[in-house]
């Protein structure tokens, strides 16, 4: 796996070293051609020559440590790099390429002492600093077995293949096992041939292939492929035919060919328009919606290979955006796969893992991926995932026996799902016949529904899928959606509650004996701001909410002289928004606490205050100190005898008396109102030219509290 990604060698320009001894330039000249397994032991000779001199050239060993490391020799890489970072010229780099061989030999047991021993050589670096955190997670990870499980795909006795992908009932995949006379065939690299893909037709007799000719090879690497969901659509990888230069050595980069078919024949479709000379674009992969996920080392990312996303639309790809953060690090992030269900699988080893690329998915946006475990993972090379998540099966690719590329099947367990969707009215009622849009929050794919006659869907949606259920409404009921993520198997409930869209709230004031209430003041509040007052009436009429105001309303306080204050929380009246009858029930105040007014008398033609009458005058005080917003006419009535006019004076005179004495009590003179009837309102029969005694007279002198709601000066 070490040549897949990014730079393949295209031809060699050979550059003599200087001022090197003829076995160091032999060794440089073979490293600089990428033909590390030939390199390896003349690095290795020079790194055992310089241990016994006295100055020794530690780059040798360092040189020693790339050759094997890159040819596979991973033991002699672990031997070398032990020997190198015990000396005293180990940089930074040496220790990171160890803690990658130590995964790689299956040495982890080492890794937490060795970690801390490089973080105490260069605590201020972030990327030993990273394996520190991570040492912890690494090692559990080894530990956690997956519901996967895994086995060979076909047996092998030459070559190497990878990144199998279903089609027609077979699998094409990527293989250097066959020669194609091809006059380059033979890749320094690996000393193996070229790779193309073959075919494999069903499953039958899976030993048997061919070179797959329906897209024309290039040369000289093709693949891997994808294929687009409708099997319309196929992305390569191949090399670039231009080459550059880079420490001596010639490259072909990769970058990406599309193909679509018709009438059965595949043909080359636009050029890819992020192909760049200057870099890699591979690895492409369609997700549900036909849209583009590809690794590149371009300018500008977190580092290594990223993968990024492009959008097919309207015939044009958009401006390719990188996934970011939560997907891509400052390694290697290489084949992506968006599977039916719309989970995103890459190769990474950047993220905390077994060794070499591991196998991780992300399951929303915006999350931290997951290491997919064990067997999937493991010390070796892990990639290019396939899976089906309606079946639980796929194929994997893996260097794991002997470092060799080959493909494996996996399966995993079905989990099965019935879900119920239930639209409803928001007290419980069916919508019948009504659409309700489904959508696939990892695909983005939609579907609509319609309910049957009790208001029901059912679906079968894949295991771990996050589905947005919408109902935009219609007539009097209101829209409303929810999202849900299937996680568990079995039977699963969801209910859609529509509110309506017209509605209201009747309501009445009744006091202690079950009667509706005159002259009670009902305060509206939002959010502890008063918006409205209202006067009761005793009348047949219910006081009426709009949906407006009941938007706009969370509570009603009512104000009543001799009564506790009443209150009718909306808030807590239910979600459900229809119409409603509610009841707002006042309680007396107890016997001392009443304000009793028929005591407050006045002597014939007098209006100066009893004594007992500013008993009862103090208890109005502290009513209207406890209640500031209110606002109290306080009237005086007379009886008929003396004249109209008289009647009306005297009578002002007495209500201004109880005023004046409130205000003397710190009342604001704006919250008291004086007001004189006369003999306007009397209680009684005793009216002009009606004879009565003196005890039905004096129940005409008397002074009343009414509440009154001034009008708003504009």
């Amino acid at each position: 796996m070490k040549q897949l990604f990014f730079l393949f060698l295209f031809f060699i320009v050979i550059s003599a070293a200087q001022a090197q001894s003829y076995k160091e330039q032999y060794a440089t000249k073979l490293s600089n051609e990428l033909r590390f397994v030939e390199a390896f032991p003349v690095w290795e000779e020079l790194s055992n020559e310089t241990l016994k001199a006295k100055e020794k050239n530690w780059d040798y060993l360092r040189k020693a440590v790339e050759a094997a490391y890159n040819s596979e020799q991973y033991e002699k890489a672990y031997s070398w790099s032990q020997k190198l970072t015990a000396g005293p010229a180990a940089k930074e780099s040496d220790w990171l390429s160890y803690f990658n061989v130590i995964q790689i030999t299956k040495r982890q047991n080492r890794l937490s002492n060795l970690v801390d021993s490089a973080y105490q050589k260069f605590p201020q670096s972030a990327p030993i600093k990273n394996w520190k955190t991570n040492v912890s997670l690494i090692l559990k990870q080894l530990s956690e077995n997956s519901e996967y499980s895994i086995a060979s795909f076909r047996q092998m006795k030459t070559g190497e293949e990878f990144c199998a992908v279903p089609y027609q009932g077979g699998y094409i995949l990527v293989s250097n096992r066959r020669n194609t006379g091809f006059v380059n065939h033979n890749y320094p690299w690996t000393n193996q041939n070229f790779m193309d893909l073959i075919s494999i037709n069903g499953e039958t007799d899976i030993q048997k292939d061919q070179l797959w000719k329906e897209i024309k090879r290039t040369n000289p690497h093709d693949g891997p492929i994808a294929f687009s969901s409708d099997n319309k659509s196929a992305v390569l990888t191949i090399n670039q035919s231009e080459v550059d230069k880079l420490g001596g050595i010639k490259f072909s980069r990769l970058m990406l060919k599309i193909y679509r078919v018709k009438d059965g024949i595949w043909s080359e479709a636009e050029t890819f328009p992020f192909n760049n000379k200057t870099y890699s674009v591979g690895h492409g992969v369609f997700d549900q919606e036909g849209n583009l996920i590809f690794a590149s080392d371009k300018p500008g990312g977190l580092g290594g290979a990223d993968l990024y996303k492009t959008i097919w639309k309207d015939g044009v790809w958009s401006t390719p955006i990188n996934l970011g953060d939560k997907i891509n690090t400052s390694n290697e992030e290489l084949f992506p796969f968006v599977s039916n269900n719309g989970t995103l699988y890459f190769s990474s080893n950047g993220w905390p893992g077994n060794g070499g690329l591991d196998v991780f998915y992300q399951n929303e946006i915006n999350s931290n991926p997951v290491h997919i475990g064990n067997p999937i993972n493991t010390n070796a090379d892990d990639f290019g995932i396939y899976i089906d998540e309606n079946t639980g099966k796929g194929t994997l690719s893996s260097n794991r026996n002997n470092f060799k590329d080959e493909v494996y099947t996996i399966s995993k367990p079905i989990i099965k799902i019935e879900a119920e969707i239930s639209l409803k009215t928001c007290d419980n009622k069916p919508l019948a016949n009504k659409p309700i849009l489904v959508k696939n929050l990892k695909t983005s794919s939609e579907q609509n529904l319609t309910t049957d006659d009790k208001g029901k869907i059912s679906l079968s949606p894949l295991f771990n899928s996050s589905y947005r259920f919408v109902f935009n409404g219609e007539g009097n009921f209101d829209a409303c959606s929810v999202d849900k993520t299937f996680d568990n198997e079995g039977k699963s409930q969801v209910t859609l509650s529509s509110n309506y869209k017209n509605y209201t709230v009747k309501f009445s004031v009744l006091d202690e004996n079950g009667e509706k209430m005159d002259g009670a003041q009902l305060t509206y509040y939002s959010k502890g701001r008063s918006t409205k007052k209202v006067l009761t009436k005793n009348d047949n009429s219910l006081l009426e909410l709009s949906a407006q105001e009941i938007a706009e309303t969370d509570s009603i306080v009512a104000n009543k002289i001799n009564y506790l204050d009443g209150r009718l929380n909306l808030s807590q009246t239910g979600s459900c928004k229809t119409d409603k009858l509610l009841t707002l029930s006042m309680q007396k105040r107890t016997d001392s606490e009443l304000i009793k007014l028929e005591n407050i008398y006045y002597d014939f033609d007098l209006w100066n205050l009893r004594p007992e009458g500013k008993v009862e005058l103090d208890k109005l005080v502290r009513y209207m100190q406890e209640h500031p917003d209110l606002t109290v006419e306080l009237g005086s009535h007379t009886d008929s005898r003396g004249s109209f006019s008289y009647n009306i004076r005297l009578a002002e005179r007495r209500s201004n008396s109880c005023v004046k004495y409130i205000k003397s009590k710190g009342i604001p003179s704006d919250k008291i109102i004086a007001k004189g009837y006369g003999e306007k309102q009397l209680v009684n029969k005793c009216a002009d030219g009606v004879k009565c005694t003196k005890e039905e007279h004096q129940l005409n002198r008397r002074t009343e509290l009414n509440i009154k709601i001034l009008p708003t000066i504009k």
